[in-house]
């Protein structure tokens, strides 16, 4: 295995999925020394600050955490460099629809970081799928759909599905929506509030999944009990925080709940 021997390897996000992290870690028990914007601390250490932590993980130094690119994770636990992460299910889709068979297993939904998935086009283009691929062959006839995205995996999959032929996948690196209508036809993006995609003209023209943050483990680490003991002490920290971040229904609306 890779990472750092006898200790269970933890990888942090850095950027979107940081800045809901950084406020749920407070409703754990837990927090890392570091992790914070300014400066971040890549390798933070872990301190238990709630009983229930100091129970559940009586040794905090067993555990090494690194912060790194949510888009990585799941490769990285695939291959055991960590034995568990927080990233998100958008990018546990990317990987699995890579690598069907991989031994990455996502373990708990965290309710932070959500966001959609979506096609969008330029807004002179039609604000459904249905539409953008009439004016595009109205307008392009025999020319192949440019399609630009991070997630090369997930945007192969929507073509495929919705058999947008002929196609070209291009991959980028972030600023997706400047290249419509120049470099691309269409674009698969994650969007929070829709606000980047439309200062850029664009429209949504159908939404593909909803993302969130959760937990991945390796299936070889979880095979090591100590291990899946500290994995699963860390899911149950993880989960009081998600219980604490819900909606507290109003007494009035128990009552008439009956």
């Amino acid at each position: 295995m890779a990472g750092i021997p006898e200790k269970l390897n933890l990888a942090l996000p850095d950027g979107h999925q940081m800045n809901h992290l950084v406020p749920f870690l407070e409703k754990t028990g837990i927090t890392f020394n570091g992790y914070e914007k300014h400066p971040l601390n890549r390798r933070p250490t872990l301190t238990c600050i709630s009983d229930q932590a100091l129970s559940l993980i009586p040794r905090p130094e067993q555990i090494a955490a690194k912060v790194i690119r949510p888009q990585d994770m799941p490769s990285h636990v695939a291959n055991t460099n960590f034995d568990i992460a927080v990233t998100g299910t958008d990018w546990c889709k990317e990987h699995r629809l890579r690598f069907p068979g991989s031994p990455v297993v996502e373990r708990l939904k965290l309710g932070f970081g959500k966001v959609r998935i979506v096609a969008a086009a330029h807004k002179d283009m039609g604000n459904t799928l249905d539409l953008f691929i009439q004016q595009f062959k109205e307008n392009n006839p025999g020319k192949p759909i440019r399609i630009a995205s991070e997630y090369i995996y997930i945007a192969d999959d929507y073509a495929l599905r919705n058999q947008l032929y002929p196609y070209r996948i291009i991959m980028t690196y972030g600023a997706t929506e400047s290249l419509i209508p120049e470099d691309a036809d269409l674009i698969i993006e994650n969007t929070e509030t829709g606000n980047t995609l439309r200062k850029n003209n664009l429209d949504i023209v159908d939404t593909i999944m909803a993302s969130e943050g959760c937990i991945i483990a390796s299936e070889e680490s979880m095979k090591i009990p100590w291990k899946m003991d500290l994995i699963a002490a860390i899911e149950a920290l993880f989960q009081s925080g998600v219980k604490k971040s819900e909606p507290i229904e109003s007494e009035s609306k128990k009552g008439n709940s009956h």
